[in-house]
């Protein structure tokens, strides 16, 4: 590999042999184009993004990104248009990423969209939730029979009212009334822990 190549002049960008170069692993012609392409590329790249730091930050992962696939470097025309070109993909890129963050930021600011999302659980909701669950199994097992099985196969069997009406071998009025009682005891007990 070749490190002591020469500066780059303007028109060297437009020569066929550098991206030769470039593709054959010359770090001397990687750091010259950088060097004379860095900041034309940053001031057009703050164009797109009106932020000359993430354009900076742009232009560094290019180079990156450039070095990293210089074996599949290939490109009809100058390197200076497929650089600046390159660099205006990456802008519009983070000008799209920007617009969904937004649209996200948007949409959670959103009282409608917030109840949507789950909060994280917090060791006192745990807590509660534990005594809630632990009430509520309490409260079933003090439950006559008939409507402790009732409320057991519809909440925690899934069956229907017809379901539930043929294991137990009442009608389907008798099973909505099991399980309105068993509803009402169960409220009771549990309101009164």
């Amino acid at each position: 590999m070749p490190t002591d190549s020469p500066t780059l002049t303007p028109d060297s960008l437009e020569d066929p042999a550098l991206a030769a170069r470039l593709r054959g692993g010359d770090p001397a012609a990687l750091e010259s184009v950088f060097r004379q392409m860095h900041e034309p590329l940053v001031a057009f790249g703050s164009r797109y993004l009106g932020d000359r730091a993430r354009a900076e930050e742009q232009v560094q992962e290019l180079f990156f990104t450039l070095w990293n696939t210089r074996e599949r470097l290939a490109f009809s025309g100058s390197l200076r248009s497929y650089l600046f070109a390159a660099m205006r993909n990456r802008a519009l890129n983070v000008r799209r990423r920007d617009a969904v963050e937004q649209d996200w930021a948007d949409d959670e600011a959103q009282e409608s969209v917030r109840l949507l999302h789950r909060q994280p659980e917090t060791p006192a909701s745990l807590l509660e939730a534990d005594a809630l669950h632990q009430a509520v199994n309490d409260a079933f097992e003090r439950l006559p029979e008939r409507c402790r099985l009732a409320m057991h196969l519809r909440w925690r069997e899934g069956m229907s009212y017809a379901e539930i009406a043929e294991v137990l071998g009442i009608g389907v009025k008798g099973v909505e009334n099991q399980l309105a009682r068993g509803l009402k005891a169960v409220r009771a007990m549990v309101g009164a822990t």
